[in-house]
């Protein structure tokens, strides 16, 4: 009995490491004073680049030096191996006190207790654990095995990310094309030695025809030359016998079927190149749509409320006979002082518009074209966000939105995610699964997904449009938000 009140005062979750959620194995302690397995600890500070706390975040400007801590050691261990009792965190009953049951004579935790009373003020009161319902022993595992599940998850899905080596696939992605551009430029230079050597061949050919020809013109014009003179002769017997000579047609060439071979042989080439061409864009053109969503479902039409009150007149304008849902609307900042009541809905401080029509299940997208504006907001808001004074721009706050200033992407989170984009987007596309949770961005004109938050929706979110300020007519062009097309 006397480790009883050991069993009692310490807690199994005293002698858990946090990243296994098993019984410490070798505990070692760090410098913030948590402590974890040494091979727990050790692996995890294998996979960072900053060594930090797992649990408190405090990180260490030299990987710390870790020493098993002996004194907790002995004490799981002895922990581990206790006699007569099970195992704090098992939720079974010790055996020692469940003689008492058998026995009929009286429940051993009453005894128990009165001592523990005398020797402990009512804060420390013992827990009566080994009392537990079969029920709620059950529910303690089955919560304890949850969170093994989840923890093995996160350890699958950063292994998934490790397999994905985005980085490994641009460098081969890289050397591909590396390798393709010098192909092509050993092929462009093979060809057009290939012109070269035809063009001097056929320069060769040409000249050799020229000069045959001129020879056999010098011999007709030396035999006509003949001819004319003996029409002149008087000598007709030196004509009778030189005319029968001259009047054979000499030694000649007919050039009627000759002509020049001009061709270099590089249309099959063409022909062939045009088409590897062809072929290698419609390729691309399925990787780079790949990012994007499957069919669209219908677009929400996204209306815009006019609750907004700003030292900058914010106008929003709809087409004529009120907003249709393939009608463009637009928003912007003008530069005048608008006066407009205070009411609950609109926003003191910022600059935005909420859409009118809620989101509450399925999928939702629509397309705002921001053309050359420096500044803007775009994204999603739940419903009971706050609209007064300052307000912080985050998921936690509810709020999602991609974010525009100065020709710097970011993604509003707490730290903010910022993004490099090597084409500038025109018109961004945002696409929402509120069964999931997803809110996507997309580079609608390239094609190109640009990020997706992963969130978890418990009420009403808005479509949320900010122009920002116009800044003196540098940023006064509206956001207009286009009609979406849809093709079967």
């Amino acid at each position: 009995m006397t480790q009883l009140p050991m069993v009692n005062f310490l807690s199994d979750d005293q002698f858990l490491c946090s990243i296994c959620l098993d019984v410490f194995t070798n505990p070692s302690s760090i410098p913030c004073g948590h402590t974890f397995c040494m091979s727990c600890i050790t692996r995890y500070w294998d996979q960072c680049e900053v060594w930090k706390c797992p649990l408190c975040k405090k990180s260490f400007p030299k990987r710390p030096i870790l020493h098993v801590n002996r004194t907790l050691r002995e004490i799981t261990e002895q922990f581990k191996s206790m006699s007569g009792g099970v195992p704090v965190g098992n939720g079974k009953e010790d055996q020692t006190l469940r003689k008492g049951h058998r026995g009929g004579s009286g429940h051993l935790m009453e005894e128990l207790n009165k001592k523990m009373h005398k020797k402990h003020h009512d804060k420390h009161k013992i827990k009566e654990r080994f009392c537990f319902q079969p029920k709620l022993q059950g529910s303690e595992q089955e919560i304890q095995e949850m969170i093994r599940e989840r923890t093995r998850k996160i350890e699958e899905i950063k292994m998934s990310m490790m397999e994905m080596a985005v980085e490994r696939e641009t460098a081969s992605s890289v050397c591909m094309f590396t390798m393709l551009t010098s192909a092509i430029e050993r092929s462009q230079a093979e060809l057009i030695e290939v012109m070269e050597i035809s063009r001097r061949a056929a320069e060769q050919q040409a000249d050799s025809m020229i000069k045959q020809l001129e020879r056999e013109i010098e011999e007709l014009q030396i035999r006509d030359r003949a001819l004319g003179q003996l029409a002149q002769s008087d000598d007709h017997l030196h004509c009778v016998k030189t005319f029968q000579t001259l009047s054979s047609p000499p030694p000649s060439k007919d050039w009627s079927g000759v002509s020049l071979n001009c061709d270099l042989g590089t249309s099959a080439v063409y022909r062939t190149l045009a088409t590897m061409v062809k072929k290698f864009q419609e390729e691309l053109q399925k990787v780079t749509e790949s990012g994007f969503p499957g069919p669209l479902i219908e677009p929400v039409p996204v209306q815009a409320l006019p609750t907004i009150n700003h030292q900058d007149a914010v106008l929003v304008h709809f087409s004529k006979g009120g907003f249709q849902p393939q009608a463009s609307l637009q928003v912007w900042c003008g530069d005048r002082h608008q006066h407009a009541a205070d009411n609950p809905e609109r926003f003191d401080r910022v600059v935005c518009v909420l859409g009118q029509q809620s989101i509450s299940s399925g999928k939702h997208y629509w397309e705002v074209k921001v053309g050359g504006k420096t500044d803007w907001d775009l994204g999603v808001a739940r419903q009971s966000i706050s609209r007064k004074g300052k307000i912080n721009y985050t998921p936690q706050n509810g709020f999602w939105f991609l974010s525009l200033r100065d020709n710097k992407y970011a993604f509003r989170t707490e730290p903010s995610i910022d993004v490099n984009l090597n084409l500038r987007p025109h018109k961004i596309g945002i696409f929402v699964d509120y069964e999931k949770g997803q809110v996507s961005f997309y580079n609608v004109d390239a094609k190109v997904h640009i990020y997706t938050f992963n969130d978890n929706f418990t009420e009403n979110i808005y479509p949320f449009f900010s122009p920002c300020t116009n800044k003196g007519g540098k940023n006064d062009l509206p956001l207009i938000i286009t009609p979406i097309v849809l093709t079967k």
